[in-house]
């Protein structure tokens, strides 16, 4: 279903002419973050609402198409979903798919109010999230993991569960200690919106006991990708992002972790966590910090989101979470 058409289902009767699509638009905006309290919802329905207005000033604005998607959330999950569209479309001409990012709270919201057709998720659905839309439905495309990164002027090295949860408890950097003892690790990166990335990380911090999460004054960049050009353009600093985001690029090392129990997960690499999503025995990697990749949906899909959910979950799909450091659930299911 289209932008507009969402929209406009949500407020019926209040579109006498496209002019007015841009006010509502805004109007929406206002009543999204008042029900939800998500930032990140208002970031996609900012999104949306330039879309949108683009298409009234040019007198493009149409009348509902059963053949358009709508996705947004996560953006873990954004760069895989914007692949599987593009090879969807290919094979299906008369599909059209939108994705957009937001973060997985924006996305179960989103979905959840029918501002869009499919919400994606980097994290399973939260009981509170389940009250709220009781209708929700999971359905998992893949998986992956956080991963703890540093600048690249750092040597790598292992850093300890509880060097982490008291650094980010306080937002002081300098409790995480180089075990070499040559450099000084003086900043740290969190998420600045909902985040399954963020979600997955707290709860592990917090996985040994207490509930210190994350100081909110911890300084926050927008996605994946903002907290990873954060700490690349940062000498001495350290983040959270998702595998795929850190594989063989340039800037940053992934460091290795010692978890709570005293066990070192000293090479992290591809093998090793997809490994840990088909044992998830600790063995491989850090169990807490692996986490599912899913789109949800408001009740049963339709035939059309269906079958597109239906390839994100075939052996053919498998490329395109490859080529974004992810794996397929065909991989470890």
């Amino acid at each position: 279903m289209s932008i507009e058409t969402k929209i406009k289902s949500l407020f019926s009767g209040l579109f006498d002419d496209t002019q007015a699509v841009a006010p509502i638009v805004a109007t929406l905006v206002l009543v999204v973050v008042a029900i939800s309290g998500a930032a990140a919802v208002g970031t996609i329905m900012g999104t949306f609402s330039s879309d949108v207005s683009g298409e009234a000033n040019t007198g493009e604005l149409v009348s509902a198409s059963s053949t358009e998607i709508l996705i947004a959330g996560s953006t873990t999950v954004q760069p895989v979903s914007e692949l599987l569209a593009e090879n969807y479309m290919k094979e299906h001409q008369g599909i059209k798919i939108t994705v957009q990012g937001g973060g997985s709270g924006a996305g179960v919201s989103s979905v959840g109010m029918d501002i869009v057709d499919i919400g994606a998720a980097s994290r399973p659905v939260k009981d509170k999230e389940l009250e709220k839309y009781p209708d929700l439905m999971t359905h998992k495309i893949g998986g992956s993991a956080v991963v703890v990164i540093a600048h690249d002027d750092i040597t790598k090295f292992n850093v300890t569960h509880a060097e982490l949860k008291d650094a980010y408890a306080t937002n002081d950097a300098t409790k995480i200690v180089n075990e070499s003892g040559t450099e000084n690790i003086t900043k740290l990166y969190q998420r600045a919106e909902a985040s399954g990335t963020q979600d997955t990380f707290e709860d592990w911090l917090d996985s040994n006991g207490g509930t210190t999460g994350i100081d909110a004054g911890t300084p926050g960049a927008t996605g994946n990708a903002g907290v990873l050009k954060a700490v690349q353009d940062t000498t001495d600093s350290i983040g959270f992002v998702d595998f795929g985001f850190a594989e063989s690029l340039d800037g940053v090392v992934i460091l290795g972790i010692i978890d709570h129990t005293g066990k070192t997960y000293a090479d992290i690499d591809a093998d090793h966590i997809e490994d840990e999503l088909k044992s998830q025995d600790n063995t491989n990697y850090v169990k807490e910090l692996t986490r599912p990749l899913n789109y949800v949906t408001n009740g049963e899909p339709t035939s059309m989101e269906q079958a597109f959910i239906t390839f994100a979950q075939s052996p053919g799909a498998t490329s395109c979470f490859e080529d974004c450091g992810y794996f397929a659930i065909t991989q470890f299911a």
